[in-house]
């Protein structure tokens, strides 16, 4: 069934089933882009703000930087597993990951200013 699909969405590349599984590239775009600072600013034992606080640890930044490629990987291993690819799939990962870049950078003075 998911292969008909798929050969469907390739013939017609605006297929509404098919724009469905573009959503889970988008979202993979949107926490490889989101997994990009914490890392980085983790690994420079930098402490920046995460989910769990306004002043993480380096360590906990870290930990959440891995665990959003962790996820993005686990969604990218299944969309590929269940043969869910196309020509727009890049497309909608490079758009989520750079949508995710321009919010960072937008942002990052705030975030480094804060008290």
């Amino acid at each position: 069934m998911i292969q008909s699909v798929w050969k469907i969405g390739h013939e017609c590349a605006w297929d509404p089933r098919m724009q469905l599984f573009l959503i889970w590239y988008f979202l993979l775009g949107l926490l490889l882009g989101n997994g990009v600072p914490h890392f980085a600013f983790g690994a420079a034992g930098k402490v920046f703000r995460s989910p769990f606080g306004q002043k993480s640890s380096p360590r906990t930044n870290i930990l959440w930087g891995l665990s959003n490629f962790v996820v993005a990987t686990v969604i990218a291993t299944g969309l590929i597993v269940l043969n869910l690819y196309g020509s727009y799939a890049l497309v909608a990962t490079l758009v989520g990951f750079w949508l995710m870049m321009l919010m960072f950078g937008t942002r990052i003075k705030r975030f480094l200013n804060e008290p």
